[in-house]
């Protein structure tokens, strides 16, 4: 196996992980909070995103996962992934393609940038915005399909 792949396959890795927390970068160690998260009450012009990054071979499939299967009463597989919370589906949004463009429409160029390397070649950005949680407290991580790329506070 050639040394290149192997550093850009860590380099990639530590930057969807992140260096706040070098415990993130033991890949069996759960990242996962022991207690849950209080719901966070912002004033009306700011809202707290949540952000995933995943890989989906098209669109449809990705909006596929985090909508409940139609005419049925189950919940999506985003929130059977997503255990530790109660998600309105209605409050996810599916950024699958130019990811960047729609960071740009919220957010500034550097942290947009920021998150585009936290990605490290997902192709899919999946937003859940605090509202999804309904007031409810949650914990959110890392899935089998999903990496937490950490939460934003945006302008509303």
């Amino acid at each position: 196996m050639n040394m290149n792949f192997l550093l850009n396959r860590l380099m990639r890795y530590v930057a969807r992980r992140g260096l706040r927390d070098l415990k993130k970068l033991i890949p069996s160690e759960s990242t996962r909070l022991e207690q849950p998260h209080a719901p966070v009450h912002l004033d009306e012009a700011h809202l707290q995103l949540h952000l995933f990054g995943a890989n989906f071979p098209s669109r449809s499939e990705a909006d596929a996962f985090c909508t409940p299967p139609p005419g049925t009463d189950l919940p999506s597989r985003l929130t059977q992934e997503l255990d530790g919370a109660f998600i309105d589906e209605n409050e996810v949004e599916v950024v699958h393609g130019d990811i960047l463009a729609r960071l740009l429409e919220f957010m500034p160029s550097d942290e947009a940038d920021d998150i585009m390397l936290r990605l490290a070649g997902d192709d899919t950005l999946i937003m859940i915005t605090e509202n999804a949680f309904h007031d409810l407290p949650y914990t959110v991580d890392d899935t089998e399909h999903l990496t937490y790329l950490g939460h934003v506070i945006v302008d509303v």
